[in-house]
């Protein structure tokens, strides 16, 4: 009787969460891809940030590159967006040399190719920047030369 009556409550939960999963969503979202607020992407971004310049200052530019990546995805509004790209365009530029501690996961030329693409997109898109005359060098030594920005910007 116990076994029979086990065997009802497994089925009758097993019934409930199967009709659970098909209920529709409050509002009409999908629970697995929630809306992030602005705060969470900040916050998340700061941690990569912190974590690229760690791995960058320590020489695994895997490691860095791999963050500001995880950033430049998620949340391109980051104030700190030229750090960003600074520090994903040198970390590919010194993958493309085979430097660093972590051995590269992808060709010399795939990561000449990063670097050109993220200092350039400094550069133009960051004309302000701090970074950006350390940018322009780096770009004029992978020989790129670095767009031109308009005085009005």
């Amino acid at each position: 009787m116990k076994k029979l009556l086990l065997a009802c409550c497994m089925i009758c939960f097993a019934l409930g969460a199967a009709r659970a999963q098909d209920a529709p969503k409050p509002g009409g979202q999908d629970i697995d891809a929630p809306a992030l607020p602005e705060e969470m992407l900040v916050a998340d971004a700061q941690k990569n940030l912190k974590a690229a310049q760690l791995y960058f200052t320590r020489k695994a530019y895997v490691g860095a590159l791999q963050r500001c990546e995880e950033t430049m995805a998620v949340y391109q509004r980051f104030k700190k967006f030229d750090e960003v790209l600074y520090i994903a365009g040198m970390s590919s530029a010194r993958l493309s040399r085979k430097e660093g501690k972590q051995p590269p996961v992808l060709a010399p030329d795939k990561y000449l190719i990063l670097a050109r693409q993220y200092l350039t997109q400094l550069v133009s898109d960051h004309p302000k920047s701090s970074f950006r005359k350390r940018a322009e060098e780096e770009l004029r030594g992978l020989g790129e030369p670095a767009p031109r920005v308009d005085a009005k910007q």
